[in-house]
C-alpha cells in the first residue's frame, strides 16, 4: 500500500479553508464519519479518517486544492453520494474529502441540444428537470434518488437502463470539464451534436472510475422523451424468464427500455409493503419505448406474447399508472425491502451472462454462495436484477448481529464468486465499475498486460497517486 505522510489536521484545515472558505470546509468527525464510509461499513477504521471535507464551487477550487494536495503529498477522495457497490468509497487513508455537492448546476439548451450539469447534482432532479422540458435522462441507478452525476458519469453506468437499446452515458455525452491531479483545468469533446472522431480525452473521465481527474462539468446530449407502454409477466419458475428474454434479442424484438426481474423472495417484501398481491413466483416487468403510443404498445404486446408461449402464467398489459408506480417501487427499492424485513445489510453481487447462456447463467445465480462457509448460512439468496440487459444481482441480508470480520469474510466471498462466474462467461460488470473490490477480476479477467497498462495511464496523470488512490489499491 502506498505510504503518504503525516499532516496535522489543523494545518490541512487552514489551508483548505483559504481555497473555499471556512464556511466550506470542516473537520467535524460527523462529517469526516458521513464522508468517508461506503456501502461496506466494516472496513472503515478511525485512524484512517481524512483530516477534512471540503465542498468546491468550481473547477477554479478544485484546481487549487488538487495543486496543494500534490505539492504535500495528501491523498484526495471524490465524494458524491456515496453509494458504489464495488467498494470505491470504503477509504483507507487519511486525506481530503473533496464532496461535489455545490457543484450542482443544472442548464438545458435545447437551442444547441443538450444540458450542462455538475457532477453534485442528484440523478433523480436531472431527471425531474428534464422530463419537465420534454427529454430523457438515459442514466437510472436503483439509487437513483440520492446517487449524484458525478458518480454515474465515472462508472458510465447506464443502471437499469438497457444498454442494447439506450447505449450507455458515454454515448450521449459530448463533453467534460475536468481538472487533473496536478491541478490542470481541461475541456474536452464538442459543443456540437456530432461527437470527435479520433482522439478524445473525454473518454478517459467517462467510465475511469475517478482515476484520471475530477469530472466538474459534463454537457449531455438531449434525447426526446419517448411514448411508453408497459407490461408484467408472472412464472412459477425462474428459467422461462430467461428464455423470454434470449428470444427477445434472437427473434431481433427492439429491446425496452427497461426489462427487470425479481424472484419470489425478493419480490415477496415490496410487494407487501405496496399493498400488492404476493405474486405466484418470479416476475418480470418492462417499459417499451416508442415514438408514438401505438408503437411502444406493440413493441409491448410482441413481446408478452413471447413471454405467455414460453410458459408465463399471468401476463398483463399494464395501463394503470398506480400499478405499475408500486410493481416497479417494488423491484427498484428491492434490496432496501429485503433488508428492512430481515433486519440486515444488504450486499449483492454482479453477474452478466451472455444471451446464449442466460439460461445457464441463472442456474448458477441461483445457486450461488450455497456451498460457502458464510453465505451458506444465509442461503436461499435473493435474486433480481437486469435481465434484459443480461445482468443478475444475487444478493444476501448480512445479519446485523454479525461480528465485522464475518461480515468482511461473506463480502469477500460475494466478490471471489461474482469474479469466477463472470470470467466464466467471459463477461464483466455493467453497472459498478471495475475497480475497487473488483481489481482482482480485472486483472485476471483482461490480464497482466491491460492492467499494467492501466497503472501507466494513472501514473501519467498522477504521477503522486494522490487522487481517489483507494479506488485502484495496492495489491
Amino acid at each position: 500500500m502506498t505510504q503518504y505522510p503525516d499532516f496535522p489536521a489543523q494545518d490541512v484545515l487552514k489551508a483548505v479553508q483559504q481555497i473555499v472558505g471556512e464556511q466550506h470546509v470542516t473537520a467535524s468527525l460527523l462529517e469526516r464519519l458521513n464522508n468517508a464510509v461506503g456501502i461496506h461499513k466494516m472496513y472503515l477504521r478511525k485512524e484512517e479518517l481524512p483530516y477534512v471535507v471540503a465542498r468546491p464551487a468550481d473547477a477554479q477550487e478544485v484546481s487549487r486544492i488538487m495543486v496543494y494536495a500534490t505539492k504535500n503529498r495528501i491523498p484526495v477522495f471524490v465524494r458524491g453520494s456515496g453509494t458504489s457497490l464495488s467498494g470505491a468509497s470504503d477509504y483507507r487513508h487519511k486525506g481530503i474529502v473533496l464532496n461535489t455537492s455545490r457543484m450542482n448546476h443544472v442548464n438545458v439548451f435545447p437551442e444547441r441540444g443538450y444540458v450542462e450539469m455538475g457532477p453534485g447534482r442528484r440523478c433523480q432532479e436531472v431527471m425531474t428537470i428534464l422530463e419537465g422540458a420534454g427529454y430523457f435522462f438515459p442514466m437510472h441507478p436503483g439509487s437513483v434518488r440520492v446517487a449524484t452525476v458525478g458518480g454515474v458519469v465515472s462508472n458510465n453506468t447506464s443502471a437499469h437502463v438497457i444498454d442494447p437499446r439506450m447505449g450507455k452515458p458515454k454515448d450521449y455525452i459530448l463533453g467534460v470539464e475536468a481538472v487533473t491531479p496536478t491541478g490542470e483545468i481541461l475541456n474536452v469533446g464538442t459543443k456540437s451534436l456530432r461527437r470527435p472522431a479520433g482522439l478524445d480525452l473525454t473518454q478517459l473521465f467517462v467510465g475511469g472510475d475517478g482515476l484520471f481527474g475530477v469530472v466538474t462539468n459534463v454537457r449531455l446530449r438531449l434525447e426526446p422523451l419517448p411514448k411508453y407502454a408497459y407490461g408484467v409477466a408472472f412464472f412459477e419458475d425462474g428459467r422461462p424468464a430467461a428464455r423470454s428474454v434470449q428470444r427477445m434479442y434472437q427473434e431481433r424484438l427492439m429491446p425496452p427500455l427497461f426489462l427487470e426481474y425479481l424472484d419470489k423472495h425478493s419480490a415477496d417484501p415490496g410487494f407487501e409493503v405496496q399493498g400488492l398481491p404476493a405474486p405466484v413466483g418470479p416476475l418480470i416487468l418492462f417499459q417499451f419505448a416508442g415514438h408514438t403510443e401505438a408503437d411502444a404498445k406493440a413493441q409491448c404486446e410482441e413481446f408478452l406474447a413471447i413471454t405467455r408461449q414460453e410458459g408465463a402464467v399471468e401476463t398483463v398489459a399494464v395501463t394503470d399508472p398506480d400499478y405499475w408506480k408500486r410493481v416497479w417501487t417494488a423491484r427498484a427499492s428491492s434490496g432496501p425491502f429485503a433488508a428492512q424485513k430481515a433486519q440486515g445489510l444488504v450486499i449483492s453481487a454482479e453477474v452478466v451472462s451472455t444471451v446464449d447462456r442466460l439460461v445457464e447463467a441463472y442456474d448458477d445465480v441461483v445457486v450461488m454462495g450455497k456451498d460457502m462457509p458464510m453465505l451458506g448460512q444465509l442461503f436461499p439468496n435473493y435474486l433480481y436484477g437486469h435481465l434484459g440487459a443480461l445482468s443478475f444481482h444475487p444478493s444476501y441480508v448480512l445479519p446485523a448481529a454479525w461480528p465485522d470480520e464475518d461480515r468482511a469474510a461473506a463480502v469477500a466471498e460475494v466478490f471471489r464468486l461474482e469474479s469466477e462466474l463472470n470470467r466464466r462467461y467471459e463477461t464483466c460488470g455493467g453497472e459498478w465499475g471495475q475497480t475497487g473490490r473488483r481489481v482482482a477480476f480485472y486483472r485476471q479477467r483482461y490480464g497482466p498486460a491491460n492492467f499494467a497498462l492501466i497503472r501507466q495511464m494513472k501514473a501519467v496523470f498522477d504521477p503522486s497517486n494522490i487522487l481517489n488512490p483507494d479506488v485502484l489499491p495496492d495489491e
